[in-house]
C-alpha cells in the first residue's frame, strides 16, 4: 500500500476525474512506482496487483478514450507547486524537448527526429520515435537542488506525419508558445522567468511571450543586432530600428569585466560582457538584454545569453539559465526510472509518466517541510533520507515494494 500522505497528495486531482477514473488513477500511479519491468499498461496492472480482481480494458480505456484532459492534471499539479512558493515570488519555469526512441510499424504519430545525444556539430543523427516538448516547474528544495517538475507537454509531429493525417503543423516553437499561453491564463497574477536553450529564443516565443512573463535562454554569437529607432520626425514611415551594432562575435576583441557567481551550483569567476540592443529579427522593436560569456566550465568558446528583462544583472542571469538543466535531469530520470520510452501507447501513458516523477518529487518535498523533527543541516541524515525519496527506487522501498507482484520472465 501506499503512505497515506502519498494517497492524500493523489486526491488533489480527484476534480480531473470521474469517480471511476480516479480509483483507476490511483491504481495506476501505485502500480506505476512499484513496477520493476516494462512500464506497459499490463505491467502497472501486474505490479498494482489487480490482475485478476478488476477487468484489464478499462485500464487501456483510461489512456485511450478516459473523459479528462492532461492539461487539467498538469495545471492542479502546478498550482500544487505555486502553494510552495511566496505569492510574490517570481516563478521559473523550464522549456525544452526531448525524444522518445521506440521501434515498430505501428507507432502512432512517429516519425525521425534529430538525436541529440549521438549527434555532433557537423555529423546529424536520426531517431525513430517521438519529440515531446516540456514545460516545468523548477522547484528549489532546502537542500540546494533545483528540481524540474513537468506540468504540460505537447507531442511533436513532423510535417510528414500531419500532412499524411490533415493536421496543421505545428513547429517545437509555436507549441512552447501554446504552453506558456496556457500558463498565462490559469495564472494570472503570478510573475514568471522561462528558461531555454537557443532553440527556444528565438521569434515564435520571443514575439508572443505573454505579459509579467520574461526569457532567459542563448543567443548566438553572429546575432545581428540593432540600436533603437531615433526618434520620429515626422516625415516618411517611422523607422522600426536604428543603426547596425556590433555582433557578439565581433565585440570578442572589446574590455570584459570579471564576476563571480553560482554556475551548476559551483562558485566559479567569469568574464562578461553586457549591454542592450535590438535583436529585430527575433524580438522586433522589444530591447533584450545581451550577456556575452567567457571562461565557462567545460566550454571552449565563449557563450551568450539574452533575457527580456533588462533589470537583471548578469551573476543572476547565468544563475538562472543554469537552472535549465534540472529538466534536463528529469528527462534522465523519467526515461531510466519511469519507463518514458516503454509505453506502447505515445499520447497520455507518456504523460502520466512525467506526472507520476513530479507526484513523487512533491511528495518528498512534502514530507521534508512536515518532519518539523528533522535536525538542521544539509548534510543531515534525514534531509538526506526525504532527498532520495525523489527517485523511484527509493519510494518503492519506502513504500514495501517487496509486497508487489514479481514480474515473469518476459517482464510483463
Amino acid at each position: 500500500m501506499l503512505p497515506e500522505s502519498f494517497t492524500m497528495c493523489l486526491g488533489l486531482f480527484q476534480g480531473c476525474f470521474t469517480a471511476p477514473s480516479f480509483q483507476r488513477f490511483v491504481t495506476l500511479v501505485r502500480g506505476w512506482v512499484l513496477c520493476t519491468g516494462k512500464h506497459t499498461v499490463t505491467g502497472v496492472m501486474r505490479a498494482a496487483g489487480v490482475v485478476g480482481y478488476r477487468e484489464h480494458s478499462g485500464y487501456h480505456r483510461f489512456f485511450s478514450r478516459g473523459a479528462w484532459h492532461p492539461d487539467q492534471v498538469g495545471l492542479v499539479l502546478a498550482r500544487w507547486v505555486l502553494r510552495l512558493l511566496s505569492a510574490n515570488e517570481t516563478v521559473v519555469l523550464s522549456l525544452d524537448d526531448t525524444l522518445a526512441r521506440h521501434t515498430g510499424k505501428r507507432i502512432a504519430s512517429a516519425g525521425m527526429h534529430r538525436d541529440p545525444l549521438l549527434s555532433t556539430a557537423t555529423r546529424p543523427f536520426w531517431h525513430f520515435g517521438h519529440t515531446w516538448v516540456v514545460l516545468a516547474v523548477v522547484v528549489s528544495a532546502p537542500w540546494g537542488k533545483c528540481y524540474s517538475l513537468p506540468v504540460l507537454m505537447r507531442l511533436y509531429r513532423t510535417e510528414k506525419v500531419n500532412r499524411r493525417a490533415g493536421r496543421r503543423h505545428w513547429k517545437k516553437t509555436e507549441l512552447g508558445a501554446q504552453m506558456l499561453e496556457v500558463v498565462s491564463k490559469a495564472f494570472a497574477t503570478r510573475h514568471f522567468v522561462v528558461v531555454a536553450d537557443n532553440a527556444y529564443v528565438n521569434r515564435s516565443v520571443v514575439r508572443t511571450l505573454p505579459e509579467r512573463f520574461h526569457l532567459v535562454g542563448r543567443g548566438r554569437l553572429d546575432a545581428a543586432l540593432y540600436a533603437p529607432p531615433p526618434r520620429y520626425r515626422g516625415m516618411g514611415r517611422p523607422r522600426v530600428r536604428g543603426q547596425r551594432l556590433a555582433s557578439p562575435k565581433e565585440r570578442l576583441h572589446r574590455r570584459w569585466r570579471s564576476v563571480e557567481t553560482q554556475v551548476y551550483g559551483r562558485s566559479t569567476k567569469l568574464q562578461v560582457q553586457v549591454f542592450d540592443a535590438l535583436w529585430y529579427i527575433v524580438g522586433r522593436e522589444r530591447k533584450l538584454r545581451i550577456v556575452m560569456i567567457r571562461g565557462w566550465p567545460g566550454h571552449s568558446r565563449d557563450d551568450v545569453l539574452v533575457s527580456t528583462d533588462l533589470s537583471l544583472r548578469a551573476e543572476l542571469l547565468i544563475e538562472l539559465y543554469c537552472r535549465r538543466w534540472s529538466l534536463e535531469e528529469t528527462f534522465g530520470w523519467a526515461k531510466s526510472r519511469l519507463g518514458f520510452e516503454e509505453p506502447q501507447k505515445p499520447h497520455r501513458t507518456r504523460r502520466a509518466a512525467y506526472r507520476s516523477d513530479g507526484t513523487v518529487a512533491l511528495f518528498a518535498r512534502h514530507m521534508l517541510v512536515s518532519d518539523v523533527g528533522a535536525p538542521p543541516g544539509p548534510a543531515s541524515h534525514a534531509r538526506r533520507s526525504v532527498a532520495a525519496l525523489q527517485t523511484q527506487p527509493e519510494l518503492r522501498r519506502h513504500v514495501g515494494a517487496s509486497t508487489a507482484p514479481k514480474l515473469d520472465l518476459v517482464g510483463f
